[in-house]
């Protein structure tokens, strides 16, 4: 771990140097895709020092760090991510019911995400993202419904509802058998929607992926004035997208004609590793888009 935070920190000095010469600023930051709160809160601290030292964050208007797994969060790390300003944290329980958690490997309980919640709100003063799935293997309407009221009993401002999306040659997809039906799932979409609905949240970004569920899709839901705006640009690919780290996917879109171009960092971290001087030569390359789009 600790090559490859120095390597992200390389690459977020060379972006800096870059936006310094160009000229632009950066809205919002969003750490995750992942669980980064799986990094010490020394590590962290040194990731975001660096992105205090080298990028424009004046302007920053929303900050989100992903800290989903409940057992990676403690009161160390969410003191670095107050002391650092960030805005919003991800507690993402998938489902609140204990035997839904345990079919699908995962180490956590309902109990651990209501302590790890609990944490959160006690460190600072973090709005909070809460991630729900519909169609785990062994859950129902009944048991899906019970999840989102106790979510929502939390008072999370941010709850998306995610349809589960198999992956090929994964055992979920092996094992179809074991999981609720597409009614069951339409079942558990419609009633989630009539409940944030009546609890005041209000929709704000769909989108689908492949082998979804009953292809459904996913839904973010958010109470008034808590929409993510890092998630509509995202979903929308309507702005430009500048991406750091292993596996990260810069977005450059061409305000007028919206073409996109890409330009992909390795998804391993020995390649990350390998290939960091080059990925550092790429951020320069982003000098001539940054300049020519400047203003649009």
């Amino acid at each position: 771990m600790t090559p490859f935070v120095e390597c992200l920190c390389r690459e977020i000095e060379a972006l800096g140097k870059v936006l310094a010469q160009t000229g632009r600023t950066i809205r919002t930051v969003y750490i995750g895709g992942g669980t980064p709160t799986t990094l010490s809160e020394a590590q962290l601290d040194t990731i975001l020092s660096a992105m205090e030292a080298h990028l424009p964050l004046a302007g920053c208007t929303e900050f989100t760090v992903e800290a989903g797994r409940p057992d990676t969060i403690t009161a160390e790390k969410l003191a670095v991510l107050a002391r650092h300003k960030v805005g919003r944290v991800s507690v993402n329980p998938q489902s609140m019911d204990d035997a839904v958690l345990a079919r699908m490997g995962r180490p956590h309980t309902g109990e651990d995400i209501r302590r790890a919640y609990q944490l959160v709100r006690s460190a600072g003063d973090f709005a909070v993202n809460m991630d729900l799935i519909a169609g785990l293997p062994g859950d129902n309407p009944a048991g899906f419904a019970a999840s989102l009221a106790q979510v929502l009993d939390m008072g999370a401002e941010n709850v998306t509802v995610h349809t589960l999306a198999l992956k090929k040659g994964s055992q979920l997809m092996e094992e179809g058998d074991a999981l609720p039906s597409g009614e069951m799932v339409e079942e558990m979409l419609n009633a989630a929607w009539e409940t944030l609905a009546g609890a005041g949240y209000g929709p704000y970004y769909l989108y689908r992926q492949k082998y979804m569920s009953g292809s459904f899709e996913n839904v973010g839901w958010a109470k008034p004035g808590f929409e993510s705006l890092y998630n509509i640009a995202m979903m929308e690919e309507l702005h430009t997208i500048l991406a750091l780290g292993g596996g990260a996917v810069t977005k450059l879109v061409w305000p007028g004609t919206g073409k996109l171009e890409r330009v992909v960092n390795p998804k391993y971290p020995q390649e990350y590793l390998r290939d960091i001087d080059k990925i550092c030569r790429e951020k320069a390359d982003l000098v001539p888009f940054l300049m020519e789009t400047k203003g649009d």
